[in-house]
């Protein structure tokens, strides 16, 4: 069963052919948690078997995602920002450490964008975490195009020669990033909620009736 439905996966893939490879990769890297990276090491096993041409597959995944990538850094840059400030404390990220994200991707962004086109989880939020946190886009623009092309040919070339068995085990490993990263949110979510109520919950004064100490001498005076 497992054997036929990844036929039948192939064989849609080398249906969509080379627009389709890019239109996934691109949504993947605008910040939808897409199968991008599944998709073209399947579609570099097709190549292996003659069934498409492993140069534009390599080709068509870079494209998605540099402009995939640019999409999520401009819907960062122009709303991210702003939904993080309002919505960011309830999984942790407060003013201050927006703070800190500026200024550790302006020292680190090109390497973080970079390198982050190889992690499951950064390659989905490095281009709307570089536009909130407002990075020049040019310096964007070159790591993303480097980033891209770097990871389209290896990642092509591992499926080219080694087939199913690397695209199985680097999809699941992505699901299961992507799976922790929702759990980590949620909780952080739901303490933050139970943090919240316990701080709003009024703390009645004490009784005149019951003080103690100094505060008993003037009640007692005016018996």
């Amino acid at each position: 069963m497992i054997g036929g439905l990844a036929n039948a996966v192939l064989g849609a893939l080398a249906g969509v052919s080379y627009p389709g490879i890019a239109v996934i990769v691109g949504l993947e890297s605008a910040g939808l948690p897409l199968p991008g990276e599944t998709t073209l090491l399947a579609a570099s096993y097709l190549a292996s078997t003659g069934q498409l041409s492993l140069p534009l597959v390599i080709g068509a995944a870079a494209l998605g995602a540099v402009v995939g990538d640019s999409v999520g850094y401009f819907v960062g840059r122009k709303g991210g920002r702003r939904f993080l400030e309002r919505y960011g404390r309830y999984v942790g990220i407060t003013p201050g450490k927006l703070k800190k994200a500026d200024g550790y991707f302006a020292r680190h962004g090109g390497k973080t964008v970079f390198f982050g086109r190889f992690v499951a989880v950064l390659r989905i939020l490095a281009g709307p975490l570089a536009g909130a946190s407002n990075m020049p886009y040019r310096r964007f623009l070159a790591a993303n195009i480097a980033g891209a092309v770097v990871w389209a040919a290896t990642m092509g070339t591992l499926g080219f020669f080694f087939g199913k068995p690397v695209a199985a085990f680097l999809s699941h490993l992505g699901i299961w990033a992507l799976g922790a990263l929702a759990a980590f949110l949620v909780l952080r979510f739901a303490l933050e909620r139970w943090r919240s109520r316990g701080r709003g919950t009024p703390q009645r004064p004490p009784s005149a009736t019951t003080a103690t100490g100094p505060l008993a001498e003037p009640v007692a005076a005016r018996a």
